[in-house]
């Protein structure tokens, strides 16, 4: 369910016979739908990352719509993995669209649910031991979710940032281990941190995942969080 004046629009981003319509009577379209991980063969980077993309921009030229933001991944024009090029592709086909376009690239979106504190969180929780990537010190500027909110009201009401990429995150660069310190004086737990190397991090996701065993992070994450 919605809360507020919200229209909900059932469908495929990656069918673009679904999205047909969805942008009628509208002034701005904020695209956000994709995956960051594939489940063939309906859910693959190319189909809805890719394909998703190219039938909202198609959609919104059709409809006339005057402005469209489409939100990408910090670092992805850096980033080798297969999520990290599916965006920039993406990025490339809203760059495309006839009227104003803006990319915004943000940080590792956190907040309640999220896919990537939130699971340091959960694990620091309930594990007696902690795998860290590495030596847990990669850095990396997670950005709060209502923050990114601001910002995407932000760029359909200005002028000034139309035809721009613009890179969104904290102010704050943290580590894992940072993040483990801050959860550790908050929950009262300490359990011991694992050193992995990231050719072992995502060999053993990878792995579990075949076996039908849950882990808290996917391979793909892991990349993800390398780059």
């Amino acid at each position: 369910s919605w809360d507020g004046p919200v229209e909900p629009w059932p469908g495929d981003v990656g069918n673009a016979g679904d999205v047909h319509g969805a942008a009628d009577g509208c002034d701005a379209i904020v695209h956000i739908v994709g995956i960051v991980e594939e489940d063939p063969p309906e859910r693959t980077f190319e189909r809805i990352n890719i394909g998703g993309t190219r039938s909202i921009v198609a959609e919104a030229a059709r409809a006339g719509v005057r402005r469209l933001l489409f939100i990408s991944s910090l670092g992805a024009e850096r980033g080798e993995s297969d999520y990290h090029r599916s965006k920039v592709e993406s990025e490339r086909i809203a760059m495309q669209f006839m009227g104003t376009w803006t990319v915004l690239r943000t940080g590792a979106v956190v907040g309640p649910g999220d896919e990537t504190v939130s699971v340091l969180l959960r694990m620091l929780r309930t594990l007696p031991a902690v795998p860290v990537i590495e030596d847990g010190d990669q850095p990396f500027q997670p950005v709060w979710h209502e923050d990114v909110a601001w910002a995407v009201a932000e760029c359909l009401q200005r002028d000034d940032v139309g035809g721009r990429v613009l890179n969104i995150a904290s102010d704050d660069v943290l580590t894992v281990n940072d993040v483990l310190d801050l959860f550790s004086n908050v929950t009262d737990r300490s359990p011991l941190r694992v050193p992995l190397p990231a050719v072992l991090a995502k060999l053993g996701t990878s792995i579990a995942s075949g076996i039908g065993i849950e882990t808290p992070v996917s391979a793909a994450t892991v990349q993800m969080l390398l780059e």
